[in-house]
């Protein structure tokens, strides 16, 4: 086993927790399993062996592979997958990323989504690879409870989705947007949030440093964060985490 390369067919995920969760949710795709020696008194080591016996997937103990493609120290466990492609679906509510560069960061924002239910990703080019095992470190496995979906443009998914203001709400997160703290601003997102039927939403973040092009003013209702004026913006995580706690209990309107 070689340190992670992009272009390879296949990925890790580091440690014994994502590992777990690369069992529980995509045990198709996992095809090897490295456990450290120091593993063998761990509960989740144990939990892992059992769980690949049962569904006949390899065990092999390797401190030195370990080691060699561990973006971390310390590392008790590995799983070995094939990449895969997957559709979003067309029903649920998305988020969508416009070129996010850092790998921590996107770990973060996909392990964030996993705990405000949010099980659609798209990612427009270029981007960092989220297949990397930096992001599935940091997102602690839950890339794979997730779909995810590369695009080269966002008209590319708005495309591929056949997106129309009668099929989906979209709300950029821009410095030009409607103030989500605002009662009075926030008040017609609300509505449109409530409204029968329903209808999914799609959440619009830029880049770590650029954020979004003022082309996306004309894109659905763009929306901001509130903030003091101590600093120019929010770090894309916090503004993202913010945005998905909002929109999931759509405004204060549920709990």
């Amino acid at each position: 086993m070689r340190s992670y390369k992009k272009e390879s067919w296949y990925s890790y995920a580091c440690g014994i927790f994502p590992t777990i969760e690369l069992l529980e949710a995509k045990p198709s795709f996992l095809f090897r399993v490295i456990l450290s020696e120091e593993s063998a008194a761990n509960k989740g080591a144990a939990q892992i062996r059992g769980a690949c016996a049962a569904r006949g997937i390899p065990v092999i103990t390797d401190d030195k592979t370990l080691q060699r493609i561990s973006p971390k120290e310390n590392c008790y466990a590995a799983g070995v997958f094939r990449k895969y492609e997957e559709r979003l679906n067309p029903l649920c509510n998305h988020i969508v990323l416009v070129h996010p560069a850092d790998k921590g960061n996107l770990g973060t924002m996909i392990r964030t989504m996993a705990a405000f239910r949010l099980t659609d990703l798209a990612v427009i080019l270029p981007a960092a690879d989220y297949f990397d095992p930096k992001v599935i470190r940091a997102s602690m496995g839950a890339l794979f409870r997730i779909r995810i979906r590369l695009y080269h443009s966002f008209e590319d998914y708005c495309r591929d989705m056949d997106i129309s203001d009668k099929n989906r709400l979209i709300f950029p997160f821009m410095l030009k947007g409607a103030v989500l703290e605002s009662p009075e601003q926030a008040e017609p997102i609300r509505s449109a949030l409530m409204a029968e039927p329903p209808l999914p939403y799609s959440l619009v973040f830029g880049n770590e440093s650029s954020g979004l092009d003022d082309g996306f003013l004309s894109v659905g209702q763009p929306v901001r964060i509130m903030h003091s004026d101590q600093v120019d913006s929010l770090n894309l995580t916090i503004a993202a985490g913010i945005g998905m706690h909002w929109f999931y209990h759509k405004g204060g309107l549920q709990g």
